[in-house]
């Protein structure tokens, strides 16, 4: 196939019949017909343009979201949970007041805060690559066969890009349907982000875990960052000499509001969706894959939380990731009761039947598609669970950070060992290097009694697998430690005890040292990680053939799913930009309820005086003042009704936090951050009678950021010009 860039234009394509606001499209299928016609939207290619390159994709310390440009002067919008990371780590580095809880405002540019470890993306082109990696198969070639060519033509466009494209730019070849398209993708990157206002937690996440993914809900889900660059334009790391980035796009932020009714689009990057999956994935996960990793978190959480109830400075060390793994177990509790409800598994089920009908009476198409619901059944019977149990095992071992250090540094002395990037895993080719230097020199403190509880979590598991998939690690330890049976937490205390990894400045010599000296080193956790190198090389791969082997039938099925509902198909989310369209409409959910399209300011003070203030739903002070400091009368004149927060009918998911929720002018009307408790299947299946996200409204956002924090100079800043 011909290589074609896709410019900055929109083409209508024909897509297979879908309910009216379902897609998460990319723009270059943006179905702009179908907006006219039924919102009298008309979307230009200077509007195309902006929605390119106003949203950033941020990468937040190993999780990730949206934001988007909203000033000249590089402010970007996103959800305070997207940023909290970078408020978490704020707090340490000030080593005094605790912004996660009193929340930030900078007083002026000079005073805005580094955010470690982040990164800023913004998508500037995108090329056809589908007939160059489809190019590399031949009909006699395996699973494996097949991974290693198509895993080699991906380094090869990816390291070529990125020769061309130079330091500031990303370059990833991204696959669309599990391979039936693949896209290369270069990003422009900005290395210096800061951080600008954030409200308290109280705010960001009132009503905690008992409201997370429900609607009416109150929060002022929003932080602030700023975007900077070199005085020369050099995308380079945070120096204090660095100037605002100069966007050339941004939404602008207006305080008209949203009515019931009103076409609302969403700009952003969705994570992950399985529309086009088949029912054996369904299957597999509500049998034993969604309550594995339920299982999982609920272990995790516990332990973390034991830690940060102990330690003040556990709790702000540990706050990220309590709150990731928190809202995680919220959703996939949630995901897996909705596809329980909705029954998944059977609407997939109906819908392959249907698909093979469709090939009866079409031999060139039943020849090319009708074995490939039988290629996944074979796979999901012979290889997706064989190794459940190793891998839980290996996972809960990789959750500690000193052994994840060791295992890093051990990996990137072999990688650099090597005479060429064609020799090197794909993560850590050497245009990955700067980045994996980063991470493996990370300043952050580590707790030494929780790594011995992870690894003794996992050596716990370890111990108990059958001999055939025993580690090897992990026996060759257990012989030497010489207690039988072993004892997990004395197994953890011999890779711990002596340990010089958590130090910096170790992990820095090491960074730079030889793969001779890191075989002769005697230190434990590196011990350890060089006897575990072969079973997670082993692992890294055999992963990657499962993954191929799955791709391969999913591939072919979303090709056989065009044949049969003609024209194109909009992609399954993969963390690319997407822009989905919808309107701004209340709803009655399950119990027959109607449930209103916004909340109101003043309903916030009514449920944290029903739930007495306390917990999760205590109110920030410096709130409860401001209410207090204008009066009652004052309060329900000015504020009382005004919207908190959203629900609309675009069609989203997780990657889409802290994306624009945009008006049918492309203004910034409100900040996307959940959905609620009807859109948890919305992964698999999309429903828009009761599925709805869920936005701040940004007129309360920054009212409160102006009237309660003092941020009117940063408020100010979103309405100008200049």
């Amino acid at each position: 196939m011909k290589n074609i860039l896709i410019l900055f234009t929109v083409v209508f394509t024909p897509f297979y019949p879908v309910l009216a606001e379902e897609g998460m499209w990319r723009l270059d299928r943006l179905p702009t017909d179908q907006l006219a016609s039924q919102y009298d939207v008309r979307i230009t290619e200077a509007d195309v343009t902006r929605l390119r390159h106003a949203p950033v994709r941020i990468l937040a310390g190993g999780s990730g979201g949206t934001g988007s440009f909203a000033s000249p002067n590089g402010l970007i919008l996103t959800n305070h949970h997207v940023a909290l990371d970078c408020i978490r780590t704020s707090t340490l580095a000030k080593d005094s007041d605790n912004l996660i809880e009193n929340g930030y405002t900078a007083p002026s540019m000079a005073d805005e805060l580094p955010c470690r470890r982040f990164l800023v993306q913004i998508e500037r082109e995108s090329r056809e690559v589908t007939g160059e990696m489809d190019a590399v198969v031949t009909p006699e070639m395996d699973a494996t066969q097949i991974q290693q060519a198509r895993e080699s033509k991906r380094s090869e466009i990816e390291r070529n890009c990125h020769g061309e494209k130079g330091d500031n730019y990303s370059c990833d070849v991204v696959d669309f349907n599990s391979g039936a398209r693949s896209l290369l993708i270069v990003y422009q990157e900005l290395k210096d982000v800061r951080l600008v206002y954030a409200p308290e937690v109280q705010l960001g996440y009132f009503g905690g875990d008992e409201m997370n993914f429900r609607f009416p809900r109150y929060v002022s889900d929003i932080s602030i960052l700023r975007a900077y660059v070199g005085e020369d334009g050099a995308h380079r790391e945070y120096h204090q000499e660095n100037v605002p980035y100069r966007p050339e796009h941004y939404f602008r932020v207006t305080f008209d509001g949203i009515g019931e009714g009103d076409f609302t689009l969403v700009a952003g990057f969705p994570g992950n969706t399985n529309r086009y999956r088949m029912s054996y994935s369904a299957e597999y996960n509500v049998r034993r894959g969604i309550p594995r990793i339920i299982s999982d978190l609920e272990t995790e959480l516990e332990l973390l939380r034991g830690y940060a109830s102990r330690d003040a400075d556990y709790d702000v060390l540990l706050k990220n990731r309590i709150f990731g793994l928190a809202n995680t177990l919220k959703y996939q509790r949630d995901v897996l009761e909705a596809l329980k409800t909705n029954d998944v598994v059977s609407r997939f089920r109906e819908r392959e039947r249907e698909f093979m009908r469709f090939l009866e009476g079409k031999p060139e198409l039943k020849a090319r598609f009708g074995d490939v619901l039988d290629a996944q059944a074979r796979v999901y019977a012979e290889d997706v669970e064989a190794n459940d149990a190793l891998d839980t095992a290996i996972q809960w071992l990789q959750r500690s950070t000193v052994l994840s250090y060791a295992s890093g540094l051990y990996e990137f002395a072999l990688a650099r060992a090597e005479p060429s990037d064609a020799e090197r895993e794909p993560q850590l080719q050497e245009r990955h290097w700067p980045r994996v230097r980063q991470m493996l020199s990370n300043e952050e403190p580590m707790i030494l009694d929780l790594e011995r509880d992870y690894l003794a979590r996992g050596f716990e598991r370890a111990l108990a697998l059958e001999p055939a998939q025993r580690i090897g690690a992990v026996e060759a330890l257990r012989e030497r430690v010489g207690q039988d049976p072993a004892d997990p937490r004395r197994l953890a205390g011999a890779v711990l005890e002596g340990t010089k990894i958590p130090e910096v400045e170790t992990r820095t010599r090491l960074l730079e040292a030889s793969l001779d000296e890191l075989n002769a080193s005697d230190d434990p956790a590196i011990v350890f990680a060089r006897a575990m190198e072969p079973t997670l090389h082993d692992r890294r791969q055999r992963v990657r053939v499962l993954s191929e082997k799955l791709f391969i039938s999913r591939a072919r099925f979303a090709r056989g799913m065009v044949e049969w509902k003609g024209g194109e198909l909009y992609y399954d989310a993969n963390f690319t930009l997407r822009a989905t369209y919808g309107q701004a409409r209340s709803y009655v959910n399950r119990q027959g309820e109607k449930v209103p399209l916004a909340t109101r300011f003043e309903g916030l003070f009514r449920l944290a005086e029903e739930r007495g203030n306390r917990g999760e739903f205590a109110l920030p002070k410096k709130l409860q003042l401001w209410k207090e400091s204008i009066g009652e009368a004052a309060f329900r004149e000015r504020y009382a009704d005004l919207p908190v927060d959203f629900v609309t009918t675009n069609d989203t998911t997780g990657g889409n936090s802290g994306s624009a929720i945009l008006d049918s002018r492309l203004r910034l009307v409100g900040l996307l951050f959940d959905g609620n408790e009807d859109s948890m299947a919305s992964d698999w299946i999309y429903s828009e009678t009761t599925g709805r996200a869920i936005a701040t409204d940004i007129r309360f956002a920054l009212t409160v950021a102006r009237e309660v924090h003092g941020a009117g100079w940063i408020v100010d800043e979103l309405g100008s010009d200049e």
